[in-house]
């Protein structure tokens, strides 16, 4: 890790910039999902956060400079804890307010489509890695691959043998990245889900430490 930079848990204080990555990786991961301007879906992620402040926190980390600029982040899903809830009670009315009814419409279609071919299985002895996302004015200076690697200790010292993650077939960068660090892939979208879908592969890690 570089010397200007830390690992820590996210806080609530950084809900703000945490809705603006996650809206970078919507742009990535769910292409066309959110349509209203940059602030308005920044406000929907947002209030997603603080919907459920202890969820939407637990196990997830930040990579910070310095002076705690937050430049990354990152979550894991323990096989012992229930799924992370992306929607809270309350997503529908605010993506009204902020994007819309025809954005609402084409979130709503977005999110559906993306759920065909979703990697469904939890094995017990495998941390499930997701929501990684380095800032768009910050990639290209191996800042990934040090937030992979503080989320793959983190899931060690819980006692998973394996790390676990799905990405899209098209995102050849995020693939590079985890290929680059010894994930290699154990299952793929069936072919028909191209019709309907965006293809994806799950890809896995053994942990030295578990």
């Amino acid at each position: 890790m570089p010397d200007t930079t830390h690992i820590r848990p996210a806080r609530e204080v950084d809900v703000p910039k945490l809705a603006e990555l996650l809206v970078q990786l919507y742009a990535a991961e769910l292409p066309g999902a959110l349509t209203a301007p940059l602030d308005q879906q920044n406000r929907l992620l947002q209030f997603t956060l603080e919907a459920q402040p202890e969820q939407a926190l637990q196990n997830r980390f930040v990579l910070c400079d310095a002076s705690d600029r937050i430049l990354a982040t990152g979550m894991l899903q323990l096989p012992t804890l229930p799924r992370f809830d992306r929607a809270p009670a309350g997503t529908i009315s605010m993506a009204v307010k902020t994007l819309g009814y025809s954005g609402l419409g084409q979130l709503l279609l977005t999110v559906a489509r993306s759920q065909i071919g979703v990697y469904g299985q939890r094995q017990a002895d495998t941390a499930f890695l997701h929501s990684i996302v380095v800032d768009a004015q910050q990639r290209g200076r191996g800042l990934g691959r040090v937030m992979l690697k503080a989320l793959e200790d983190f899931a060690a010292g819980e006692g998973c043998a394996w790390a676990a993650l799905q990405v899209l077939s098209g995102n050849q960068a995020a693939y590079q990245l985890y290929s680059r660090s010894g994930y290699v892939e154990v299952w793929q979208a069936p072919r028909w889900v191209a019709l309907l879908s965006w293809p994806s592969c799950v890809m896995r890690k053994a942990l030295k430490n578990a």
